[in-house]
């Protein structure tokens, strides 16, 4: 291969073309790659054929759902959400795929939350929250400065010599002070996250999130498209990746054919880096696709659960699958005799396909002997070749 990629009639190329070809070898390479992960992106992902799904299974999955506390932290999540990605909408235009018509309700019950009303008393809370957060730092320091100021006052020091500016007492009210109103000011939260939460749209989205029916319908279409969706991105690429190989083998062939070295050397090269990426999605797909891990999964369970059989299981399998590619390719795409035949018909060489007379035994080109001697009646007869063409006797391969 190594030869193949670097030599052209047998001669190799100098260190100037080497490098061009090297780099006309990446940049095809990285194009491909940007193609096969633009086309991975065509169908709608999971989330977003389902962008429901998440806010439904965080909902229904929590401990503490349906008490008041987690409402409240559900329905103020959602209006900062709202405000930070207004639209939930997926643009399927130019995608593969739709949005599931189970999202629809929450979509529009979603947006139903943030009315003007609701958006001003959310940021009320967040204020009110905010100025209990200082108070309660007011009153660690102050706590820190009254027991200093009591320590100093156990110890019968001269309030002259203190290293507080203020007395113990005097802490002691401002501290109850700020206690008072935090008390006041978490009531004040309270009465408005009370009121937030029975509002009427929040009401309806709330109770749109505790219908465990329409979660589990939700919950069975999301795991159905999470498991479809790495292979119709294997699919597409695979789809992007076979005519790119079938113009690179028809390419190459017609080169050599014609015996057209460069043209031969390039669509080579074109060829291998059109069957990289192909081989690593497959082997990517082996590794993390969903088929194969359902397999796993099956092994797993008929050996008591024991994890380590998987690494066994995919050890043994990755290599006996490539050794059958590669008998593949060896049978059909680059079988020796299948080659040397074609071009025996058409009286070329059969190392390097250059045009031969009749007569000729040595190719005037490779000097490659087109001819072994047959182990039966030792006449002459063509290489790569299953009988000899002068008593019929079957040839071994390794003549």
């Amino acid at each position: 291969m190594i030869h193949k990629s670097t030599y052209i009639h047998h001669e190799p190329i100098n260190k100037v073309s080497l490098v061009i070809l090297i780099l006309i070898d990446v940049f095809v390479l990285v194009n491909v790659f940007s193609g096969l992960n633009s086309i991975s992106q065509w169908p709608l992902s999971p989330s977003e054929e389902f962008p429901c799904f998440l806010a439904y299974q965080d909902y229904q999955t929590a401990d503490k759902k349906g008490t008041t506390a987690f409402n409240v932290t559900t329905i103020e999540n959602l209006i900062e959400q709202n405000k930070s990605s207004p639209s939930l909408a997926v643009d399927n235009s130019n995608r593969l795929g739709q949005s599931s018509n189970l999202c629809t309700n929450y979509t529009r019950l979603s947006k139903a939350i943030n009315t003007a009303e609701n958006v001003q008393l959310k940021a009320s809370i967040d204020k009110q929250k905010s100025e209990v957060y200082s108070l309660k730092q007011d009153i660690q320091t102050l706590q820190s400065q009254y027991n200093s100021t009591l320590l100093e006052k156990i110890a019968g020091q001269p309030t002259e010599k203190s290293i507080n500016k203020v007395n113990a007492d005097r802490v002691k009210s401002e501290i109850e002070r700020n206690q008072k109103q935090i008390a006041n000011k978490e009531k004040e939260i309270t009465d408005r996250q009370t009121k937030l939460i029975k509002d009427p749209a929040s009401e309806a989205y709330l109770k749109l999130l505790n219908n465990t029916s329409e979660y589990q319908a939700i919950k069975k279409g999301y795991e159905s498209a999470e498991f479809w969706y790495p292979n119709k991105q294997l699919l597409l690429q695979t789809l992007f990746l076979l005519p790119l190989i079938l113009i690179a083998y028809l390419w190459h062939s017609t080169a050599i054919r014609k015996n057209i070295g460069l043209q031969a050397l390039l669509s080579w090269h074109l060829l291998l880096i059109f069957c990289i990426p192909l081989l690593i999605k497959f082997f990517e797909f082996l590794q993390f696709g969903n088929l194969v891990g359902i397999v796993i999964d099956l092994i797993i369970d008929l050996f008591g659960g024991l994890v380590f059989i998987a690494s066994y299981a995919l050890i043994l399998i990755i290599p006996l699958l490539g050794l059958g590619l590669i008998k593949i390719l060896q049978r059909w795409v680059f079988n020796t005799r299948l080659q040397a035949k074609k071009r025996i018909q058409k009286v070329r060489c059969i190392n390097c396909n250059f045009q031969l007379r009749l007569t000729d035994e040595f190719c005037p080109s490779c000097s490659f002997n087109q001819y072994i001697d047959c182990s039966n009646c030792h006449h002459k007869t063509y290489k790569f070749t299953k009988f000899c063409s002068s008593c019929g006797h079957q040839i071994e391969e390794n003549q």
